[in-house]
């Protein structure tokens, strides 16, 4: 069985002919299109990196201004409020309204903290201590003496404090 010529035939010769100039004139089109679409996809990408790296540069100079600003509200912190808490108030047999007396006149001795920066009542710290610890508090006809246990220094005063009776 023989195969026939048809590579002869001008018919076959033109329909293959037009598929490969259509190959190649489909190749170049894909490749005009394609490289205008990655040309503007680059563009766009450069563009967003320029638009990332401005608002990185952004963010940090707002942070480093932000951390500055809050340095500085820091330093003019006041002290706003004054808490006792009574560690030993079982042992040291103290009732209701001896322990709320004995809470009201630690915290009208230190009534002066209050309003003042936080930077200045920390640098005399130990003088507040030492005030309380040598003050006697007289409550009816009870004396007693405070130890400072703790000390937490903030917007709120904490103090942590040991009572014991003096006779």
């Amino acid at each position: 069985m023989r195969i026939p010529p048809l590579h002869r035939r001008k018919g076959y010769q033109r329909f293959f002919a037009g598929i490969i100039l259509g190959f190649i004139i489909g190749w170049f089109f894909f490749l005009l299109s394609y490289g205008s679409l990655q040309d503007f996809y680059m563009t766009e990408i450069l563009r967003r990196d320029e638009q990332i790296g401005e608002l990185k540069k952004n963010l940090h100079h707002y942070m480093s201004e932000y951390e500055e600003k809050n340095k500085e509200i820091e330093k003019n912190l006041r002290v706003q409020e004054i808490e006792v808490t009574i560690l030993n108030r079982e042992k040291a047999k103290l009732t209701g309204l001896t322990f709320h007396e004995l809470e009201k006149s630690v915290k009208f001795e230190l009534h002066d903290v209050l309003t003042k920066d936080i930077e200045s009542v920390s640098k005399h710290s130990s003088l507040l201590i030492k005030t309380l610890e040598n003050k006697d508090f007289l409550i009816g006809d009870q004396t007693f003496k405070v130890k400072v246990y703790q000390m937490h220094l903030y917007t709120t005063l904490r103090l942590y404090l040991n009572v014991e009776r003096k006779n």
